[in-house]
């Protein structure tokens, strides 16, 4: 008999809201949105959350916990991976130190938990090529904003048999992001069934996700449905990849209305 799994995808932005990216964006994690973020996580219902942009920062004692508190809520199993470390600060006092990335949560049991850290372009690659409509064509990463060259990592546990994993690829730079895509097809190392759930940054159809090819897209709709859209700004970004799995449904769940920035993905698995 077929095991099935729902599961749900969903940056959650920290839980600071939509709108522009604030300065000390940390200062703003609301709890309340946080909780809201939980509600809308337990009416869907999932076995298995697959979550993006979760932070753990710990503020003149307070501990803002992102993934922890989700999981206290959900009452279940948390596991957190992080590449990107920064300072807390209260004007120029240092207040504290702070995570950024990725959860899985799960009802289901899941173990060997481990964070698998994704490679950056090189400094003398164009973060865009010269012929692109982007306003970072043509130059290259050593003239560029360190701001776009955020750490990412991917985040794999073995999940009731099944290996899943929560990414996210950089926001910008189309080279990087397949320097990335074809580290996590590695990481995976064919394994079979397995599952990946995440912000990847691109649309389905881009070169950049072209080391995916030997996966399958969970969506039914073509490649540039509006049903993909997954962002308030009408990105088709968030992605669930299968191996060695059936997709039942794959769709954007909208009604969670301005909790983020994105909406979260559900997805009904049936494996075996």
């Amino acid at each position: 008999m077929p095991a099935t799994l729902r599961v749900v995808s969903w940056n959650i932005r920290s839980a600071i809201g939509p709108g522009p990216f604030p300065d000390r964006w940390w200062s703003r994690i609301d709890a309340d949105r946080l909780r809201a973020i939980g509600d809308s996580l337990s009416g869907l219902g999932a076995d298995l959350v697959a979550l993006q942009e979760v932070a753990l920062v710990s503020r003149d004692g307070d501990l803002l916990d992102n993934a922890g508190d989700l999981g206290r809520q959900l009452g279940a199993d948390v596991r957190f991976g992080a590449t990107r470390s920064f300072e807390v600060r209260d004007g120029d006092r240092l207040a504290g130190i702070g995570a950024f990335g990725n959860a899985l949560l799960s009802h289901r049991p899941m173990k060997n938990a481990r964070t698998v850290a994704l490679p950056a372009a090189p400094e003398d690659a164009l973060v865009e090529p010269a012929d692109a409509d982007h306003p970072a064509a043509g130059i290259r990463y050593a003239d560029a904003p360190p701001t776009i060259r955020e750490p990412r990592c991917l985040l794999l546990a073995d999940v009731d048999g099944l290996l899943a994993g929560s990414t996210h690829f950089s926001h910008i730079g189309s080279e990087e992001r397949r320097l990335q895509a074809a580290a996590v097809d590695a990481a995976f190392d064919g394994s079979s069934p397995a599952l990946l759930l995440g912000d990847l940054n691109a649309s389905i159809e881009s070169r950049e996700l072209g080391p995916f090819a030997g996966w399958t897209d969970g969506f039914a709709e073509p490649p540039g449905d509006a049903a993909r859209v997954s962002t308030d700004d009408g990105y088709r970004i968030d992605h669930v990849l299968v191996r060695g799995v059936t997709v039942r449904e794959c769709r954007v769940v909208r009604e969670s209305g301005e909790l983020s920035d994105h909406y979260p993905l559900v997805a009904e698995l049936e494996i075996g």
